[in-house]
């Protein structure tokens, strides 16, 4: 009887188990199938879906959260693209040289010359102006780029959890960039198992282990 053992044990340690069933999700994704055991496959079928759907949901929190405060689509779109180009507030004014190097001496960070603190203002003013070209009111802008930030940070933390569970960034990064389009509204069911028959030597059941 099995009591308090959640999941499939393959036979396996706790460590190696882990470590063999990251790389098969991690292949998964990266490659979109996997050949492994029947056993395996199905033992990973479900940790693989819940990756995927963590994805989407962190997703569609974060696009939830800005569309609230920005209710045009492709207005939340440029701003959020804006926010993602850096730190900045839409009223930000770059201090005199010595306040600004103070206040980076205190944050533990290089001191700039008046060069470097010229192309920062540049940089800023530029950012403040695509902003407010986007939306004109100082005030709504910044409630805008708020909420964007926010929406950032939720998408963020859903990244970070699916990342414990993956042994490569690249992985993460292609379930938000290719599965989460492809699969948002799709209520499960991202993979299949198709038993390919048996392997030579031990005769066990081999499986195909791929993204629908």
């Amino acid at each position: 009887m099995r009591h308090r053992i959640a999941g499939n044990r393959i036979n396996m340690p706790e460590p190696k188990r882990r470590a063999a069933f990251r790389n098969l999700i991690d292949g998964l994704i990266t490659h979109e199938h996997v050949t492994t055991t029947t056993a395996r496959a199905k033992a990973v079928q479900g940790e693989a879906e819940g990756l995927i759907a963590t994805a989407i949901r962190g997703h569609n929190n974060a696009w939830a959260h800005l569309t609230a405060v920005v209710e045009d689509e492709y207005l939340a779109e440029q701003v959020l693209a804006v926010a993602r180009k850096g730190s900045f507030r839409v009223n930000d004014e770059i201090p005199a040289l010595d306040e600004l190097n103070a206040q980076r001496e205190r944050a533990h960070k290089l001191p700039l010359s008046e060069e470097g603190r010229a192309r920062k203002l540049r940089r800023i003013e530029a950012m403040q102006k695509e902003m407010l070209d986007l939306i004109r009111d100082r005030d709504e802008a910044q409630r805008a780029l708020d909420a964007a930030r926010e929406a950032m940070a939720i998408e963020l933390h859903a990244r970070r959890t699916i990342l414990r569970h993956l042994p490569r960034e690249l992985a993460v990064r292609k379930i938000f960039e290719q599965l989460v389009p492809k699969y948002n509204g799709r209520n499960g069911g991202y993979t299949r198992v198709t038993k390919i028959g048996r392997r030579l030597g031990d005769a066990a059941e081999i499986a195909r282990l791929e993204l629908v």
